[in-house]
């Protein structure tokens, strides 16, 4: 269930008139209720910031817990992707953050028959016994991420190089690069990034009034209802100076709500 847009905006209005900052615009709200929400999506993902030398872990990142997984769930999309020849694979439109990749491939093993070093008269010319068979079987594997300096390791490597049963991938700006080239189709997940929020209205009486077949609503759970709420005040506050309504969003967001 998403968050309907003009109950955020109201709420705003209520915390922002309670502080005495006066009415803010629709157009300030949206503005900052866009930037709020990239905020907490930056911040449920896995914040740079945070990270310390030698230790690249924030203190929130994806799938780190399952309270951070419900509320990206919305943004995490499935897609089969074609691979060109040369083993490129374009991004999504939508494209923000990696999850995984996976494809499937087929393994077949192949069984001659027992090997015999007797001369006997049911051995065929491969001195074996027995009918050749083989076994196909379909399998899904995981595409591993790599950089570019251990690509170049694999690539030269002649015991380690990516095969189908152990590809590999890696980020340029064209695209996402397989090796093997011809591994065909990748099914795809990922973050994709969150429509833009917006408060539209009409103006009745030089007064503007909520539109709701022209706005457009939040793409996150209402638990997460709250901190975009104090996101969206610490913004104005700072646009309007109020140095009140900053600290009010700002301590809230601390503390957690």
């Amino acid at each position: 269930m998403a968050i309907n847009i003009d109950e955020v905006y109201r709420f705003v209005q209520f915390i922002a008139n309670k502080e005495q900052s006066g009415f803010i615009k629709p157009s300030d709200f949206n503005l900052a209720v866009d930037r709020a929400q990239m905020q907490l999506f930056m911040e449920r993902y896995g914040n740079p910031a945070e990270y310390q030398p030698g230790r690249p872990i924030p203190r929130v990142a994806y799938n780190q817990t399952q309270k951070v997984s419900d509320d990206l769930r919305y943004f995490v999309k499935r897609i089969s992707l074609p691979v060109d020849s040369n083993g490129l694979m374009l991004y999504p439109n939508d494209y923000l953050h990696f999850s995984s990749a996976s494809t499937n491939y087929v393994d077949v093993k192949f069984d001659r028959g027992t090997t015999t070093t007797d001369n006997c008269p049911g051995c065929n010319k491969d001195n074996t016994t027995g009918s050749t068979s083989s076994t196909v079987t379909s399998k899904t594997v995981s595409i591993r991420p790599v950089d570019d300096s251990e690509l170049s390791n694999l690539l030269s490597s002649s015991i380690v190089g990516p095969t189908k049963a152990y590809p590999v991938l890696t980020f340029y700006q064209e695209g996402v690069q397989y090796h093997p080239k011809d591994i065909g189709m990748v099914d795809f997940v990922y973050l994709r990034e969150p429509l833009k929020p917006s408060w539209e209205y009409t103006l009745v009486n030089s007064r503007p009034v909520y539109d709701d077949t022209s706005s457009v609503d939040l793409e996150w759970p209402v638990q997460v209802f709250n901190e975009i709420a104090i996101r969206i005040l610490a913004f104005v506050g700072i646009n309007l100076r109020e140095n009140d309504l900053t600290s009010y969003s700002e301590g809230k967001r601390q503390t957690g709500i």
